[in-house]
């Protein structure tokens, strides 16, 4: 798995990919080694359809807009006894020290300000709304019409911050808002699976530096991710961050394929029984 890989795709792939085509990119690194930049196995298995969220055809597709951005490469073909071999190449980092800046700089010293109409020698444009000459002319403060935040009795309504709930207490929404914390809704299950366990750790993702987490997710699951962890955590109780786990996490193995079936257990002779205290006293004659 090439770690090192997602993270130069994540940071420096082409401007130009969309959401789809990033995905895709980020599960086909996963599988690339990260010398040679190619890919180990089919593009065409389970895990690379579920992980980018495609079809076969809309893979195909996709990968086809792949090398035409120059994102991809394709370096063999698929035949009977063996499988399509992708290659991912070099990107240019942006922004390097080398590279200037070329956004024009319209606020400094040498470029004056353009714009007119606030200029000494320009008057403001702006409707006239609210100048002293010029009287409110909103309905609700004419003095024919009653103000209705004020009772007939003439008390005062109180303010709805203060009485009543937000809206979106209203319709029902918890008030605990999780995705306000910048968690993705596929990484809450291995972020309170963990809290749960007692791990109480940094998250410190932003971004796209959540596609390598959701990618593991897809390939090994939540409940075995959940397990390495407290394993880890009781062999290094001074983890302060969930990147601890990445590359134990990395080389966990995939879900089983749909349809693999459990081996069958060995049959104990007689079957189980529960264990029960022995009837005869004399088993006890040598002072056990």
């Amino acid at each position: 798995m090439g770690i090192r890989l997602i993270v130069e795709v994540l940071t420096s792939a082409p401007e130009a990919l969309t959401h789809r085509e990033k995905l895709l990119l980020v599960v086909l690194a996963e599988d690339a080694n990260d010398d040679t930049r190619t890919t180990w196995n089919s593009v065409e298995r389970p895990e690379v359809l579920r992980g980018a969220k495609l079809s076969r055809s809309q893979l195909y597709a996709v990968l086809k807009s792949l090398a035409a951005k120059g994102a991809v490469e394709k370096l063999a073909a698929g035949q009977k006894n063996g499988t399509a071999k992708y290659k991912i190449p070099a990107f240019a980092v942006p922004q390097c020290p080398e590279i200037p800046d070329t956004e024009t700089p319209p606020q400094r010293p040498s470029s004056p300000d353009t714009d007119t109409p606030q200029r000494p020698g320009f008057p403001d444009t702006d409707a006239d709304v609210q100048r002293p000459g010029n009287a409110d002319t909103e309905p609700s403060q004419c003095p024919g019409i009653r103000d209705v935040s004020v009772r007939e009795s003439g008390t005062p309504t109180p303010h709805p911050l203060s009485t009543t709930p937000s809206t979106s207490q209203q319709e029902g929404a918890p008030a605990d808002d999780r995705h306000s914390y910048g968690y993705p809704e596929a990484a809450l299950p291995l972020v309170e699976g963990i809290t749960a366990a007692g791990i109480n750790v940094r998250w410190p993702f932003k971004g796209d530096q959540w596609f390598p987490v959701l990618a593991l997710i897809t390939k090994s699951g939540v409940p075995a991710l959940v397990d390495y962890a407290v394993r880890a955590a009781a062999r290094n109780t001074n983890i302060d961050s969930a990147r601890y786990f990445m590359r134990g996490w990395a080389e966990l193995p995939p879900l089983p394929r749909p349809g693999t079936e459990r081996p069958p257990l060995r049959a104990v002779s007689g079957g189980w029984q529960p264990y029960t205290n022995p009837t005869d006293v004399s088993a006890y004659s040598n002072g056990f």
